[in-house]
């Protein structure tokens, strides 16, 4: 598991490559959306385009990241789920809670 972040138009995008699971990734993405809200940012987007799978744990996370955001007037969007994403996203009916993009313009614009 590799996690690298980038800045594009005011919005910093998260960048996973490989599996996110518990003990494979949950610390880093805590670690990452914490360090980037503790440095201001509050509109990050986390690209899952090199994700094929995450467990419980990463939803854990992206849900304490959409929490924290939102009290501070910010946002967490995903972009690029595989079907699996979204298979769980959508069994956890978590589908409702996050601004799921597959075109990353479409989700810079929805920021604006």
């Amino acid at each position: 598991m590799k996690l690298t972040s980038e800045k594009h138009d005011g919005i910093c995008f998260i960048i996973p490559e490989g599996e996110l699971l518990a003990g494979q990734g949950d610390a880093e993405l805590k670690a990452e959306m914490e360090r980037l809200i503790e440095e201001g940012q509050r509109r990050i987007a986390v690209d899952f385009s090199d994700v094929p799978y995450i467990d419980s744990s990463i939803l854990g996370q992206l849900v304490h990241g959409y929490s924290i955001l939102k009290k501070e007037g910010g946002a967490l969007k995903l972009l690029n789920p595989s079907k699996r994403i979204v298979d769980v996203l959508n069994l956890t009916r978590l589908i409702s809670v996050f601004e799921v993009y597959e075109d990353k313009h479409k989700l810079i614009e929805s920021f604006q």
